[in-house]
């Protein structure tokens, strides 16, 4: 369901190539020498980008289709380029990308994930500030979910270095006539609920039965949902967080929810999904990707959004995300590479409502093509979108957090108090962290 899944920090190939050799330390040409960032594949004699452009990608669902219209259109506004696109999948984008830079004959334009976001420190991709200011594209324009995956450690005061053109969200969805029948009030659009409500609102919605044609499940409760800076305030620590009493009593609700029927487990959602269980009436409130709203308007699910919910005492919350597009400073074609993410920069965004259900990254862009005006769906979910927030940086390295796990040992091995566990995440988490964070402060440093 969800398109842009897999933020975890998780150290990857790319990464430990950045620390541990020279193969993504400053940019150089084949020769040894430095290379300018945007200081060869100058424009053709009449000064207009010219030949061919390079672009890499990993699946994208309904989000390709869209970056294909924009091929097309860039493509009529500049005929003397011609694109091309590589999608690559995913478990293999990182080391193709890595593969790539050491031969110093990277692809000119790329979907920067967050393991890659070494290049940017390492001086590999091109840092965009001045040339947004220059297309007269103010970054605090972009909408905060989405310019975080742009930015060197989710922050633009550290540095621009990617352009995306949509902003997607995971939200709650609930079913109107199942909050109804149960006398249960609607989730607001303008705060998210904390997991004590959530526990409180899924066990009047849920109708536990052994028949699963009679069953409705009030809530699902997904491993990765307990959205909480488990890294502390700033990133660097673990203990206090990660096992706070907050985030153990999340995981023990979350998780009895789930032993007691009044959530699905793996087993079922492996077979059915989410998003069909609730296009079927079969689960009160859910998580979905707004990309799937138009399936639960075809089975007349009458529906509402909402922000997802929060661990006690912890801010409101939306997972946001884009495709965050970047240049290489070895690009072959840098003319043609940068005309493309000005493109993304404006263009792109008053084209983005045209080819998908996600309003435009840019907020002003949003506002002038009127985006979800007479859609009562869409002008929810902009109210919904506007509790995203950035979260702290966490640099790869760091692997013992693992809330799969965690669900797993809760629900299928029937333990029934996260403590433990926690407290054990939280003090390996706070053996690595130190040198994760050494490893990153590290690249290009040398």
């Amino acid at each position: 369901m969800n398109r842009m899944r897999g933020v975890p920090a998780a150290i990857l190939v790319l990464l430990v190539c950045v620390v541990l050799s020279a193969c993504l330390g400053n940019s150089r040409d084949g020769s040894g020498s430095e290379t300018n960032a945007v200081g060869s594949g100058e424009p053709g004699a009449s000064g207009e980008p010219e030949g061919k452009l390079t672009a890499w990608t990993i699946p994208l669902g309904d989000d390709e289709r869209a970056f294909k219209a924009y091929i097309k259109e860039f493509e009529g506004q500049y005929p003397k380029v011609k694109i091309s696109l590589s999608v690559v999948p995913e478990e293999g984008y990182g080391q193709k990308i890595n593969t790539a830079m050491q031969a110093h004959k990277p692809p000119d334009v790329a979907l920067i994930e967050p393991d890659q976001t070494g290049l940017m420190k390492a001086g590999r991709v091109v840092e965009l500030t001045q040339s947004l200011k220059d297309w007269d594209v103010p970054i605090d324009d972009f909408s905060e979910g989405g310019l975080a995956r742009m930015s060197l450690e989710n922050d633009p005061a550290k540095g621009v270095y990617a352009v995306g053109d949509f902003l997607a969200g995971n939200v709650l969805v609930y079913n109107k006539k199942l909050f109804d029948e149960a006398g249960v009030p609607y989730p607001p659009a303008d705060r998210s609920l904390t997991f004590q409500e959530y526990d409180e609102n899924c066990r009047k919605l849920a109708r536990p039965s052994d028949n699963p044609a009679e069953r409705v499940f009030g809530c699902v409760v997904p491993d990765w949902g307990f959205f909480y800076p488990v890294f502390g305030p700033d990133g660097h620590k673990a203990e206090g967080a990660m096992n706070s009493p907050e985030l153990v009593n999340a995981f023990n609700m979350g998780s009895a929810l789930i032993r007691e029927g009044m959530a699905p487990g793996s087993g079922i959602l492996e077979t059915m999904g989410e998003s069909d269980l609730f296009a079927e009436n079969k689960i009160a409130i859910t998580w979905t990707d707004f990309t799937e709203t138009p399936k639960y308007q075809e089975n007349k699910i009458d529906f509402g959004l909402a922000p997802f919910y929060v661990v006690e005492g912890q801010e409101d919350f939306v997972d946001t995300w884009t495709t965050a597009w970047g240049t290489f400073t070895e690009s072959q074609n840098k003319a043609a590479a940068m005309a493309f993410l000005k493109f993304l920069a404006t263009d792109a965004q008053r084209m983005r409502p045209e080819v998908s259900a996600d309003p435009p990254l840019r907020k002003s862009i949003a506002e002038e093509v009127e985006y979800g005006k007479g859609d009562p769906v869409k002008e929810q979910y902009l109210e919904v979108l506007k509790n995203a927030r950035r979260g702290p940086y966490v640099p790869p390295g760091v692997e013992a957090w693992d809330p799969g796990e965690l669900m797993r040992q809760l629900t299928v091995e029937n333990q029934t108090d996260a403590k433990q566990m926690l407290d054990e995440m939280a003090r390996k988490s706070d053996e690595q962290l130190p040198r994760a964070w050494k490893e990153w402060e590290d690249i290009g440093s040398g």
